[in-house]
């Protein structure tokens, strides 16, 4: 099978990588770190805290979650949003969040660290990102005092994060490097040059759907700009690694590759119950054929399909349906329905190119 020239025109172009994102480790001069201050320290850290975010013109007007105060329903679907992480969801107390209006940028209080502050964008944007939160991060020194040595940096509660603070990840969707069995290898050269790969929502996390996270190991004895320029350099490197392996798949085992992307629509088109797992590896399979030019579409199918991914994680498929207490297998059940029409509007009468 021949590489088509809208493969290789869409090389450049190519949607692989999907988010970037910055996080800023802070602590306050003079309190001691959240694993070892008392509840009523926790809560002076929080007033202090939510008090300087406030006054900042990106949180002035931004929605406020105290992680006490509302539900575990509630929680999860910031958690899904990327807004918080697992650990701010467990053991509440003393624990907030302000999240922006458009959800790229939210701040974390009394999660490891006394902040948080973390920004988000679509595709390979470290650089531009960076610019913003770094003024954020001046915009609350104007309110706060840092914890900062001349000798190390920024202090943190984990050693890991000592220096700058700061850790710089781009997701990315590798599919054709999974099935072509290339990833343990790329997880591992990647550590041996001071980062790290792992699944889509950081640490712990598991990378089905073939959606990785890559990130820096290194905070101390290195530049922000420095882990900004190294991280993207990687990324394009493992986006062009991706790139390849697609080209080979589709050139070697054009069979297996149409067979992938044909069971995927089948069981998005056609299940009755459907987890979010399944469902997720199916729609990475749509996803990259629809990268590679495989079906008509572009950019507006992969955007359609981003958010696909989206709605039918657990919380949000709730809330959609409006369904907010149901079992596992109920909700199975919604997503596969969901998907059912979903999947058949996009893709039934779509071919496969050869």
């Amino acid at each position: 099978m021949q590489i088509s020239d809208k493969i290789i025109r869409r090389k450049k172009n190519s949607r692989i990588a999907i988010t970037s994102r910055i996080r800023l480790a802070r602590n306050l001069a003079g309190h001691k770190f959240a694993n070892a201050a008392s509840l009523d320290e926790m809560r002076e850290i929080l007033r202090v805290c939510a008090d300087a975010l406030g006054k900042t013109k990106k949180f002035k007007n931004a929605a406020y979650f105290n992680m006490s105060e509302i539900s575990d329903f509630s929680r999860e679907l910031l958690l899904e949003d990327r807004a918080i992480s697992r650990e701010l969801t467990e053991n509440t107390e003393a624990k907030a969040a302000f999240v922006s209006k458009d959800k790229r940028t939210s701040a974390m209080i009394n999660e490891e660290d006394h902040l948080r502050i973390q920004t988000m964008s679509e595709g390979l944007s470290l650089a531009s990102i960076w610019r913003s939160i770094n003024l954020l991060d001046d915009a609350i020194e104007e309110h706060l005092e840092f914890a900062f040595s001349s000798s190390y940096g920024y202090l943190t509660a984990c050693p890991t994060n000592v220096g700058t603070g700061m850790r710089a990840s781009v997701m990315l969707h590798l599919p054709a490097l999974v099935m072509s069995e290339q990833m343990d290898k790329i997880v591992r050269g990647v550590n041996q040059l001071g980062m790290v790969v792992r699944g889509a929502n950081g640490e712990g996390s598991d990378s089905y759907g073939s959606f990785f996270q890559l990130s820096n190991q290194q905070t101390l004895g290195i530049s922000e700009g420095d882990i900004v320029k190294k991280i993207t350099r990687f990324a394009k490197k493992l986006s062009e690694f991706e790139v390849n392996a697609r080209q080979k798949l589709r050139q070697e085992n054009p069979a297996v590759l149409a067979d992938k992307i044909e069971r995927a629509r089948a069981v998005l088109c056609a299940c009755r119950l459907v987890d979010t797992a399944e469902a997720t590896m199916c729609l990475s399979h749509l996803r990259m054929a629809a990268d590679m030019g495989l079906f008509e579409g572009g950019d507006a199918l992969i955007d359609k399909l981003d958010k696909l991914i989206l709605q039918i994680r657990p919380s949000h498929l709730q809330e959609f349906f409006n369904v907010f207490k149901c079992s596992a297998l109920e909700r199975d059940e919604m997503r596969a329905k969901f998907l059912n029409k979903e999947v058949s509007a996009l893709f039934g009468k779509k071919k496969l190119s050869k």
